[in-house]
């Protein structure tokens, strides 16, 4: 079942910032009910992370914040550290492990069919938000309001990750890229198909002149045409034992 969006359709990128916001949230909060997921369910308050993933969702339609982050966005593990030890501060340190927890958790979420298959970078997942909320403690002095989403998104990162997954199927219909080796498997099948095919017609069409042939059809064009379909049939496929005309 899928929930009909009551927000007005908005326009991406849009200056109407506040509706692009409404929407995310209506989806966010529509997909939490549809997986039973719903929001401070079982005393485990999280009303606070519905507004950050939302808000969340509203920076990566804005192609501004997306070139913003570019630069501190990394691939591997050890680049991440070796950028965080030459930071000119904690603010920095920190805005690093954010924007890299941030975007570990968009890409698995929607854009990775089988996020749960992917343990290694959930992991990295969980240590990127933890590092994140330490570092806004230490800068502020206090366990700060930002500090308790990112705990929140890291001891229940699953959680978070299936909401995101539900919007992408039933709102954003993301499609994921196909890899190599899926392309070389589908051109496979495809060559296999395109022998098949070829075969199949060749190989009705000599069962229905044998079958003529075995009614007493004695015609010496059904007899040669059996005979070409017999000598076609083995090129494509060599070894094939067929009945003869004779």
């Amino acid at each position: 079942m899928r929930f009909r969006l009551d927000t007005p359709y908005v326009q991406i990128p849009s200056l109407q910032t506040e509706a692009t916001f409404g929407a995310m949230m209506e989806m966010l909060l529509k997909t939490r009910l549809k997986l039973h997921l719903e929001t401070n369910e079982g005393g485990f308050p999280d009303e606070d992370v519905n507004a950050y993933l939302a808000g969340l969702l509203v920076s990566y339609i804005d192609p501004g914040y997306l070139q913003g982050i570019s630069p501190s966005l990394f691939r591997y593990e050890i680049d991440l550290y070796h950028s965080v030890t030459h930071a000119e501060d904690r603010v920095q340190a920190y805005w690093i492990y954010k924007i890299n927890a941030d975007d570990l958790l968009i890409t698995l979420g929607l854009f990775r069919r089988l996020w749960k298959e992917s343990r290694q970078e959930v992991d990295r997942l969980k240590r990127y938000y933890l590092t994140a909320s330490d570092y806004q403690r230490r800068i502020y002095g206090k366990r700060t309001a930002v500090a308790e989403i990112q705990a929140k998104l890291a001891d229940t990162t699953g959680r978070y990750l299936s909401i995101l997954e539900g919007i992408r199927m039933d709102y954003l219909h993301l499609i994921e890229p196909v890899q190599a080796d899926q392309l070389a498997g589908f051109r496979k099948e495809l060559a296999d198909l395109e022998l098949e095919l070829p075969l199949k017609s060749l190989l009705d069409q000599f069962l229905d002149g044998y079958a003529l042939w075995l009614k007493g059809s004695r015609e010496p064009s059904i007899r040669q045409r059996l005979f070409e379909l017999t000598e076609e049939i083995q090129k494509l496929e060599p070894g094939i034992r067929l009945p003869s005309a004779s």
